[in-house]
């Protein structure tokens, strides 16, 4: 029965979404979608996407790829986040370049996941910018650059990313890329602690640093 009536739903809802502009669509979609009403947002999604939306694309790749409202489906993912990235969408290019460096959904392949990761790094995304900081530093998809790694993550913790500041923090700390400086070490992993980066924390509580003013 109650596969029945998800069933009536979807259809009620496909019916209503041929009349209505994709903009409206997305715009329901998204408001479905922040109250966690995923099954009632994912059929809106389907029909944007398909209509060719890049925002809706997105959304739905996240559906699949983190079990919103359908089955977890890494190959649907890439296809959606494949189509969003190639309009233009940076979060959508990051996050096809983390299914290329871990593999999912996709063959494994560091170097073209480098490739998406600075065409989104190049409209400022700071989750691409700290992701390519990443692939310098471990020398994922290019040559290992210490430098280049510490200028990436920089320009990400200037933006808030704290992930980012917890990186450079430790780049300081430890020297990479740029002088050793743990003045600066403590600055930015203070700035990830105080956003709830737990490793940034955990870090602090390790050197027993007290959190910046």
């Amino acid at each position: 029965m109650k596969r029945t009536a998800f069933i009536l739903t979807a259809v009620l809802l496909g019916a209503l979404a041929s009349c209505t502009s994709t903009e409206e669509l997305v715009g329901e979609a998204d408001v479905l979608y922040k109250q966690k009403k995923y099954s009632e947002a994912v059929p809106l999604l389907q029909e944007a996407a398909e209509r060719g939306d890049a925002q809706a694309q997105l959304m739905l790749a996240k559906c699949y790829d983190f079990s919103q409202g359908v089955p977890h489906d890494m190959a649907q993912a890439v296809r959606w986040y494949t189509a969003a990235a190639q309009q233009g969408n940076s979060n959508a290019m990051d996050n096809l370049g983390t299914c290329y460096i871990t593999g999912q959904g996709v063959a494994k392949n560091e170097a073209t996941a480098f490739a998406w990761y600075q065409r989104a790094a190049r409209l400022d995304n700071p989750h691409a910018l700290n992701n390519l900081g990443l692939c310098y530093l471990n020398g994922q998809g290019v040559a290992k650059n210490d430098t280049l790694a510490a200028e990436n993550f920089r320009r990400a913790a200037q933006m808030g990313h704290r992930s980012a500041q917890y990186n450079l923090g430790r780049c300081y700390f430890h020297g990479i890329g740029v002088p050793r400086d743990e003045e600066n070490a403590r600055y930015w992993v203070s700035k990830a602690a105080s956003q709830g980066d737990k490793e940034a924390s955990a870090f602090m509580a390790d050197h027993q640093w007290l959190t910046m003013p």
